[in-house]
């Protein structure tokens, strides 16, 4: 279990055409907008204009993508009130629960239906609004009296709250305005349950932090040569044999049927969608030391404690093989509503090609036919793919002319390059965590990509979106975790999110920075990078 104090877990779902949060200043007071020198007077002499501090905006990640400081700031007090349409109201509690955690005051959350002068509008907008914003989109106005979000969806307002929090200086926000919106619709993370286990509680820790970075895919990679994480009914062994240890030989541990939901459950609620991974053909040592048979080769699989592969493969001619795979995905379908499944398919060397190509065609429609779409390492590529097969692009050392090939065909690909957006690997030589591969991975190289040219020869409109994925060869804990991710994992958030145009590393690195108070306030680990300026904003 983790002792960080989680804010916000509420596990209500909401889905809505239209709705509204509104911060007033206090109730029953018309708002009014912000004094400029023409109309702020004392005795018929002008006053100057309070100044208009642009950087306070400008601390923002992902960078939005439209900024406009105004003077003043808008100040919360006890008479603050929340202002909600039905339908939101799970966001609006999102919202207060934040402000009572770093301000000690505790906004009163109304529910309305009209907007009013009382109040600061920000609204989910009805079918036709602005369509700019698209289904993820917000528009922010803070004025000295009120804050007005606007969105087309809950997905959007609630992505305009994390850009609140992360606004929010003790109990002011900044007057100004801020337009936003995402440029993949795919802006992922995945944290690696197999290696080493983590609680639930660590999960949502994960997820919570993930959350503020507007990181709208969950990849929990629930199985491994090391360990299988889940129940799979008929196949009890799997999560009590294979789930029975980790790296080093530790207690290991699985997540029961009801735990898991409560997993999907937290990451919808942070606007999450949890993408579960079942690694195969290859790296099922954990499955096969449950069930040495799956392995076809006639020896005893033992439990693999090292953090190197142990090179086990499915028996691809055997039907019990696919009566496992089967059971398996229809096990991760049932637990996970979203539409997507990962089937792996990555480092599957025990296999030739033709027996590793006859799996991946199987296997792929085994998902299918459970309602999911398969998602698959790049490796996957090699084999004839469905239409709606997503490939996941992450080995940068080797050449992979099948990706490109696959994305000329159609298929879609996710963005995961190993020497940019890999967490685990090491931000300089000596680290105490994480590996490198793949190279060093800096901050500063984690920011410097673009998914449409990380890989030459795919057109833009291949990309779904980019990921940022943590293995967890070497990583105990959840501050181990943390201090991998953190602060990288924000800077793949703003590749997948902010159009390149904005991309800026002087500037980036300052926000960066500005984002360690609220780290520090949240107990979020980090690692002080020697190219972001600490405490000199």
């Amino acid at each position: 279990m983790t002792g960080r104090p989680h804010t916000l877990r509420i596990a209500a779902v909401i889905s809505v055409s239209a709705a509204l949060i509104t911060l007033s200043a206090c109730s029953g007071t018309k708002a009014s907008p912000a004094p400029t020198s023409a109309d702020s007077t004392t005795s018929g002499t002008s006053s100057p204009a309070p100044p208009v501090d642009s950087t306070a905006l400008e601390r923002v990640v992902p960078e939005p993508s439209s900024i406009t400081a105004a003077a003043g700031t808008f100040t919360l007090t006890g008479a603050t009130e929340i202002h909600s349409s039905p339908g939101a109201e799970a966001v609006a509690a999102d919202l207060a629960a934040y402000l009572k955690q770093q301000t000690g005051l505790a906004p009163r959350i109304l529910q309305t239906t009209q907007s009013t002068d009382a109040t600061i509008r920000l609204a989910l907008q009805p079918t036709g609004g602005d369509p700019s914003l698209g289904t993820e989109g917000y528009a922010l106005a803070v004025t000295p009296a009120s804050v007005t979000l606007t969105a087309a969806t809950d997905a959007g307002l609630f992505h305009g709250v994390q850009t609140i929090h992360q606004l929010l200086i003790g109990a002011k926000l900044q007057a100004g305005t801020i337009t936003d919106h995402p440029r993949f619709a795919y802006r992922g993370v995945m944290l690696d349950v197999a290696r080493h286990f983590y609680s639930v509680a660590d999960v949502k820790a994960y997820i919570d932090a993930a959350a503020l970075y507007k990181v709208n895919k969950f990849h929990l990679h629930l199985t491994d040569d090391q360990g299988w994480r889940f129940t799979v009914p008929g196949w009890p062994k799997l999560a009590t044999v294979g789930g029975a240890t980790q790296v080093g030989g530790g207690p290991g541990g699985y997540y029961t049927a009801a735990e898991l939901k409560e997993i999907v459950d937290y990451a919808a609620s942070r606007y999450m969608t949890v993408i579960p991974e079942i690694d195969m053909p290859g790296h099922v040592g954990a499955a096969a030391s449950a069930y040495p048979a799956l392995a076809c080769d006639g020896r005893h699989h033992g439990p693999v404690t090292s953090a190197s592969p142990g090179y086990d493969a499915l028996c691809t001619t055997s039907e019990s093989t696919y009566r496992f795979v089967d059971s398996a995905t229809n096990a991760a379908a049932d637990a996970t509503p979203g539409p997507y499944l990962h089937m792996g398919g990555d480092e599957a060397q025990a296999l030739n090609l033709t027996q590793y190509n006859a799996f991946v065609q199987r296997a792929q429609n085994l998902v299918a036919a459970h309602g999911r779409t398969p998602i698959a390492w790049a490796e996957a590529g090699t084999a004839p793919l469905l239409p709606q097969t997503v490939l996941e692009y992450w080995n940068t050392a080797q050449p992979q002319p099948y990706v490109t090939q696959a994305a000329d065909q159609g298929t879609k690909l996710i963005m995961a390059p190993g020497n940019h957006a890999y967490l685990d690997q090491q931000p300089t030589p000596g680290f105490p965590l994480g590996l490198h591969w793949a190279g060093y991975t800096p901050v500063s190289k984690a920011y410097a990509w673009d998914p449409v040219t990380v890989l030459p020869g795919i057109t833009p409109s291949s990309v779904l979106g980019v990921e940022a994925p943590l293995w967890s060869e070497t990583v105990k804990s959840l501050k181990d975790a943390e201090t991998l991710a953190y602060p990288r994992l924000p800077a793949i958030a703003e590749i997948g999110w902010s159009t390149p145009n904005t991309h800026n590393w002087p500037k980036f690195a300052q926000r960066l920075a500005d984002q360690a108070p609220l780290w520090d306030k949240l107990g979020i680990a980090y690692y002080k990078s020697p190219e972001i300026p600490w405490g000199q904003g």
